[in-house]
């Protein structure tokens, strides 16, 4: 393993006192023994020490310069800069490229992968997920069980496959989505269904296909607690898209809570800015406030799921 150890200074002002940390770049095996990256963040001392695994977003594999932003401190997402600044160790994991394939193992793998490492306290573990990551991550907490301790999903991505690419406009959530944000989703959302349709073999399985793969059919399996974060300024994955994950669950009696923010575009919930509308101009006092509370929010969740 390459070791560094890292200082540095939060800005939650959780902590005052610089955390020293070493960082290392590993590589794990999938259930089909490829090989996966994965990037470690852990506090020096004896530990053990509660693990948070973080899953990136964008559907495809990382190397390892990306990784370390989704684990040690850095320059582009505060929010994990202010994960390292708690007593975790954080393991930022990949996963294959492709369309929900062998890549939803290779994260449960890589969480597996985190609970065996030296220093490590496997009876505390919480998973946070951004974007595709999100929807990793609540892939991972169906399948799991109890083996983790809570999960965090930041605009996940397709709650629900089948609504996702069935992509009627005409009803809800398309239907009170912005019309140039509506247009863009259903347009994809169709290309994905006829992909998938090739795929399995007749539009029959490729429904059978996709409510296998859709939290919200799935979701009376989530048997930890959940928080979901969403914006109403995101146009990459809106929150009409996540929020009726939160209300069937509520409706099933689970531990689910929704933080939804108003003016942050996608990326918010990493405090980095991604996708459709990712732009070089500086974030808006508004955003920085909202990335603030964001942080604080997870923060504050995960910890007290892992006392």
């Amino acid at each position: 393993m390459n070791l560094v150890a890292m200082v540095f200074v939060g800005v939650l002002g959780v902590s005052t006192a610089p955390l020293e940390r070493e960082v290392s770049e590993l590589t794990y095996k999938s259930v089909d023994g490829r090989e996966t990256k994965a990037v470690l963040s852990v506090p020096k001392g004896q530990g053990p020490y509660p693990l948070i695994v973080t899953v990136h977003g964008g559907n495809s594999e990382k190397p390892y310069g990306y990784l370390r932003t989704m684990a040690a401190p850095n320059r582009v997402s505060s929010i994990v800069n202010d994960l390292n600044q708690q007593p975790w160790a954080i393991l930022a994991v990949s996963y294959r490229n492709g369309f929900m394939n062998l890549g939803d193992d290779d994260v449960i793998a890589g969480v597996r992968f985190g609970m065996s490492l030296p220093r490590i306290d496997r009876s505390r573990v919480a998973l946070i997920g951004g974007s595709h990551g999100g929807y990793k991550v609540l892939q991972a907490a169906i399948r799991m069980g109890k083996e983790i301790r809570c999960v965090s999903a930041g605009s996940p991505w397709m709650v629900d496959p089948v609504t996702f690419m069935k992509a009627d406009a005409t009803q809800p959530p398309f239907s009170i989505m912005e019309p140039g944000v509506r247009d863009r989703l259903t347009a994809q959302g169709k290309a994905l269904m006829n992909q998938v349709v090739r795929r399995e073999g007749s539009e029959a399985k490729a429904q059978e296909f996709l409510r296998s793969k859709s939290a919200l059919e799935q979701s009376a399996k989530i048997q930890v607690p959940l928080l979901l974060l969403t914006s109403r300024a995101d146009e990459s994955v809106p929150h009409a898209l996540v929020e009726p994950l939160y209300l069937r669950m509520k409706r099933q009696g689970q531990p689910v809570e929704i933080f939804t923010v108003e003016k942050s575009p996608h990326g918010f919930y990493w405090g980095r800015v991604e996708g459709v509308r990712a732009a070089s101009s500086a974030k808006t006092p508004e955003q920085l406030t909202e990335e603030r509370k964001t942080s604080e929010k997870i923060i504050t969740f995960v910890n007290s799921h892992l006392q």
